[in-house]
């Protein structure tokens, strides 16, 4: 097979590329691609106006949930554009001090939803919950769909958070091309992961297990490239294989330690085709033969960076110098 970074279609689908980003990271995707964001911070789009009734909602919930349930404070938080509920879930969360928080942030058009409680083992305390709530709307803001912002932070579907301190955060994404509508190319990166037991696991390692606990229930796969991987310094493990439906299903996964940003507690990315209606293998075929499929796999793989610099990084790794 010729070198699959050089295949043509592929070369051509990426003549007009762009940068999209979420969390710390960026792809470089064709022009008219689209990102569906899986963990992100949950957003109401365009509720703005709607902050009262969202609010009035939430209560009437908490309240018809459980007899006992209390609400101790309703109305604005503790910085501006911030709106508040404090409630106890039942008299036993009272008896226990487990006062939960419901925390609204409005940001132009959207609300940005939030929330957490006390806990005495943990040493969170209404203090620290209101002064985090501060931190965060000083730190949030709009960000348009094809903003890449160059500063230090966390990109969301429709917002930015400022983080200069590299707190620790999780990052799913889909990726999605108009060119190959049954293709989809999917980010995850946990940073607080654990990485003990199997946790740690390599990739081909969690492989091996699988087939030796399916024995021969396990599916007859055609393996197009298997083993080491580096992606800009993280030195992962790759499979990719082809089902006999055709579904072409790739997998990388780095194994990093956790809470360290450059080297997140795991990176995982996945590529899967024939996918339709959000099921894999439902398309009738996949728009991609083969070589084509490990072209596009090297190409996003390469164009996965960390948006801006973090401490450790490689130079290679950051796509924003």
């Amino acid at each position: 097979m010729k070198n699959a970074t050089m295949n043509s279609r592929i070369e051509k689908l990426f003549e007009h590329a762009k940068l999209v980003c979420f969390g710390r990271y960026v792809l470089t995707a064709p022009a008219n691609s689209r990102l569906t964001f899986g963990s992100d911070f949950p957003t109401l789009p365009n509720q703005a106006k709607n902050i009262e009734a969202v609010m009035t909602a939430k209560r009437a919930k908490i309240l018809t949930a459980e007899k006992t349930a209390e609400i101790t404070y309703f109305g604005k938080g503790p910085a501006p554009n911030t709106w508040l509920i404090r409630s106890y879930m039942d008299d036993t969360a009272k008896k226990l001090e487990l006062e939960g928080f419901d925390i609204y942030f409005v940001v132009g058009p959207h609300i940005f939803v939030s929330g957490g409680g006390t806990a005495k083992s943990k040493n969170v305390t209404a203090k620290t919950i209101l002064q985090r709530t501060v931190d965060i709307a000083q730190n949030l803001r709009l960000r348009e769909q094809d903003e890449v912002p160059k500063d230090q932070g966390l990109c969301h579907e429709y917002g930015f958070t400022h983080d200069g301190s590299f707190s620790s955060a999780l990052s799913q994404v889909g990726l999605h091309m108009a060119a190959l509508p049954d293709v989809v190319f999917s980010v995850e990166s946990n940073q607080a992961a654990s990485t003990q037991g199997s946790n740690g696991y390599s990739l081909l390692k969690l492989i091996d297990d699988r087939k030796r606990e399916a024995g021969s229930s396990y599916p007859k796969l055609t393996t197009l490239r298997e083993g080491k991987k580096n992606v800009h310094g993280w030195d992962g493990e790759e499979s990719l294989v082809r089902y006999p439906d055709g579904t072409q299903e790739f997998e990388w996964l780095f194994i990093g330690q956790s809470g360290n940003v450059a080297r997140p507690a795991r990176l995982n990315v996945t590529m899967h085709t024939k996918v339709a209606s959000d099921r894999v293998g439902a398309a009738a075929v996949s728009s991609l033969n083969d070589e084509e499929a490990i072209a596009l796999w090297d190409k996003l793989l390469d164009g996965f960076k960390f948006r801006v610099a973090v401490p450790g990084a490689p130079a290679d790794a950051v796509a924003i110098k």
